[in-house]
């Protein structure tokens, strides 16, 4: 039943259109297609931005990254003397 109402929609809009002559079937396909470009267009657009708002957000994370880095190095610098002086007190100390 169902089946045969959709049918009998799409032949009403099929026998609409045939109204408006090759025109104004022409204009009715392109103003539809227009929109679906917009439509296409504004989501590529949201895309777009997203993927800006993520690459500024990696880029501050790299930023990050450099410091911490940056930090570690320190830290192991500070290490690595600490124990040369240790072993070189060893050295002094216990190997006499």
């Amino acid at each position: 039943m169902e089946t045969i109402l959709a049918l009998d929609g799409a032949a009403k809009a099929f026998g609409l259109l045939l109204g408006f002559g090759p025109i104004g079937a022409l204009f009715i396909i392109w103003y539809f297609d227009r929109s679906q470009v917009n439509k296409i267009l504004t989501q590529y657009r949201e895309e777009a931005l997203e993927q800006r708002r993520m690459y500024e957000a990696n880029v501050e994370l790299v930023k990050r990254y450099g410091e911490l880095a940056g930090d570690l190095k320190d830290i192991i610098t500070l290490n690595t003397t600490a124990m040369t002086r240790l072993v070189d007190r060893i050295d002094r100390e216990v190997c006499k």
